[in-house]
């Protein structure tokens, strides 16, 4: 029986994916080393402007204000990085 070697596609494709999925690992070390930091931050930001001290309001708060600028780095970037 012969053994079938893979076209150069598909080695191109599987060195882009493995490429992909070592920057998604590195891009998740990184957001979670920041974690601590930006939900701090934004929670003395949000206890500063929201009336009750409650905690489970000034974590939905915060949860909030993060999604939005998520969001917001998100379409921006996605904006710049798109292919002409």
């Amino acid at each position: 029986m012969r053994m079938l070697k893979p076209k150069k596609s598909f080695r191109k494709e599987f060195k882009r994916q493995v490429k992909y999925a070592i920057m998604a690992a590195v891009g998740f070390i990184i957001a979670f080393a920041w974690r601590d930091a930006i939900i701090n931050s934004t929670r003395q930001i949000v206890e500063k402007f929201e009336a009750t001290t409650k905690t489970i309001g000034v974590e939905i708060s915060t949860s909030i204000l993060i999604t939005i600028v998520g969001v917001l780095i998100i379409l921006i970037s996605s904006r710049l990085l798109r292919e002409k």
